[in-house]
């Protein structure tokens, strides 16, 4: 249903009852809109007060829900910060992991202690790139990254505070979470679509009204590579936010190889070829349009709904994707490489890792960190 609805609301869907099914939840996103706005003002006016954790905090989050390449954005931060030699501690809430019941350590950077269907899709990439990147710092000692998830991310950040010497944390998909207090409130927007649909939840894909961006302290524009002119998005997102500071960003390509055996190959490999892009993530069409990048003869693209959690049926329709369109190689991406890892048996699969690369305003984001790291906070837990 949840798939259905999100087909509806973008357009791929349409027809007599997807526009009958529209008209019936516009009222619901006035409504929607209605107590977003309250709940602004609410803390606006300090009648609602955030927790306030005693260390830095970091909010990368967004206004549309889908994918915003917010993920990448974090991973991009906390490498930074441990490079710096700050050590951090990544909160996230944990979508699509079996029960909500499960919270706690996923790594300390070194090693993972739950399952992708314990911790979710996100916190698993999270770790395994994290881990990925620790391997290649060869004798020098880098500095420690957790990763937590948990509904309460007050309490996370106690538990990540209490477990190691940590300096600062990342509020993953934070905008919305005002119930935690942030040093810094980063908010990630997807060239290829922005402002999603232009319509709030539910009969829309917007969290929030695009004014919002006026909270951010800093504007993070991912994919820029992927739309003829940056220019004009740049426009209008000065216009929404004046006086933030903008960063632009792509996803770069960086490896290719097979699921389950890390067999790695050159990028040029997707040259000419025909591929089926398989993916469960929240704006699959830039997935698709990073292959094309590779210069593939064509992609043709399945995608399930994000956090999808891949069943025998799915790969039986995967094969049959893949036979009817003639497909050379099959592609997914880090974020499905967990779950497809031990239900994708005797298919051969490859995946392509991206990594975000700051293409202007490197600088603007480096100082905002170094500032929110140095920042005093409260001391004691």
């Amino acid at each position: 249903m949840k798939s259905y609805l999100y087909r509806v609301i973008t357009g791929e869907i349409v027809g007599f009852r997807p526009t009958v099914l529209l008209a019936l939840l516009i009222p619901l996103s006035w409504m929607y809109r209605i107590i977003v706005q309250l709940r602004g003002w609410l803390y606006d006016l300090r009648l609602l007060k955030p927790k306030r954790l005693p260390r830095p905090v970091i909010s990368v989050g967004n206004i549309v829900a889908g994918g915003t390449g917010k993920t990448p954005a974090v991973i991009w931060m906390a490498k930074a910060l441990r490079q710096e030699g700050v050590s951090v501690a990544i909160l996230l809430r944990g979508y699509g992991r079996q029960s909500e019941q499960s919270a706690g350590i996923v790594s300390d950077g070194k090693e993972a202690f739950m399952s992708v269907e314990a911790s979710g899709d996100e916190a698993a990439m999270i770790t395994s790139e994290l881990s990925m990147a620790l391997a290649h710092c060869g004798k020098k000692k880098p500095a420690s990254t957790f990763v937590l998830i948990g509904k309460d991310r007050y309490a996370a950040g106690i538990q990540a505070i209490r477990s190691g010497n940590v300096e600062a944390l990342i509020l993953d998909d934070g905008f919305q979470h005002r119930k935690l207090a942030r040093n810094l409130e980063i908010v990630t927007i997807d060239a290829t679509q922005p402002f999603g649909t232009g319509k709030l939840l539910p009969a829309g894909t917007l969290r929030e009204p695009a004014s919002a961006l006026r909270r951010a302290d800093l504007i993070l524009i991912t994919r820029i590579d992927l739309i003829e002119s940056p220019f004009q998005i740049r426009k209008t997102v000065e216009k929404l936010a004046p006086g933030t500071p903008i960063v632009e960003s792509c996803h770069q390509p960086t490896e290719l190889y097979r699921l389950g055996t890390n067999e790695k190959f050159e990028l040029h490999l997707l040259k000419g070829k025909r591929l089926l892009a398989v993916c469960g993530i929240g704006n699959p069409k830039a997935f698709a349009d990073t292959l094309r990048r590779c210069q593939p003869k064509c992609v043709k693209l399945l995608a399930f709904p994000d956090h999808h959690r891949y069943t025998q049926k799915d790969m039986c329709q995967i094969q049959d994707c893949a036979n009817q369109t003639q497909a050379d190689l099959i592609v997914t991406t880090r974020k499905d490489e967990q779950k497809l890892l031990f239900i994708s048996e005797g298919m051969q699969m490859l995946v392509l890792a991206v990594e975000l690369v700051i293409t202007n305003g490197r600088d603007v984001l480096d100082e905002r960190l170094r500032e929110c790291v140095s920042a005093t906070a409260e001391h004691g837990v």
